[in-house]
């Protein structure tokens, strides 16, 4: 009996440490808690949750390139405001899937157009340094990473393109909890199998009785 209520103890406490919730939301920043007129743009020194570097963040809306949604009143950042600049925020431990909108700015070349994702002072790769020729107008391509941080991290976007006060776009960024991968799945429900087959084994044994 003793072994019984062990096992069904395990049990219990497998699956709450192997089955965590689903992917849920962090945080996603569109940006637009600040006003900004249409072919406008304003710098600002912290956003949605985000503190700016020494050069802060500038958001535009509808001045050299289009919002991703294509809508009025609809802002993006560039970093490379009056120099290169950056945003960071804090987040806690945990394994973390981060997607944003970039796009170069139109009509400037490569090499100043530069954006890069850090942990810690750590590049994240991917999406490594994005950086590409600008082109008539916004072209918005979505990018990914996928990554474990430990408590009170920091996560940085960076302007590292030149330092012309012309540089890359972001926009949309959203932070979520990661699931887990389908092996670790595959290996959990093993694990699950193996557990009731030896709690059935546990339930047909006879149990000793006293001469």
């Amino acid at each position: 009996m003793r072994k019984l209520l062990l096992l069904g103890a395990g049990a219990a406490a497998l699956m709450a440490i192997a089955l965590p919730a689903s992917a849920s939301q962090v945080f996603f920043s569109d940006f637009n808690d600040v006003a900004v007129a249409d072919h406008n743009y304003t710098n600002v020194s912290s956003v949605d949750g985000w503190t700016g570097g020494a050069f802060g963040i500038e958001l535009q809306d509808n001045v050299a390139g289009a919002p991703a949604t294509g809508l009025l009143n609809d802002n993006f950042v560039e970093l490379d405001s009056t120099a290169n600049s950056s945003m960071s925020r804090t987040i806690g431990a945990g394994t973390y899937d981060l997607s944003f909108l970039y796009s170069a700015r139109p009509g400037v070349a490569q090499g100043s157009n530069g954006i890069s994702v850090f942990l810690n002072g750590v590049l994240l790769n991917p999406p490594g340094n994005l950086d590409i020729a600008g082109g008539a107008n916004t072209v918005w391509t979505i990018q990914t990473a996928h990554f474990t941080a430990d408590p009170n991290s920091v996560l940085t976007f960076a302007a590292t393109g030149a330092s012309d006060s012309l540089g890359g776009y972001i926009d949309d960024v959203k932070l979520t909890t990661a699931v887990p991968e389908p092996a670790s799945w595959a290996m959990m429900i093993v694990g699950f199998f193996g557990l009731g087959a030896t709690l059935r084994r546990a339930r047909r044994t006879p149990l000793a009785v006293a001469a």
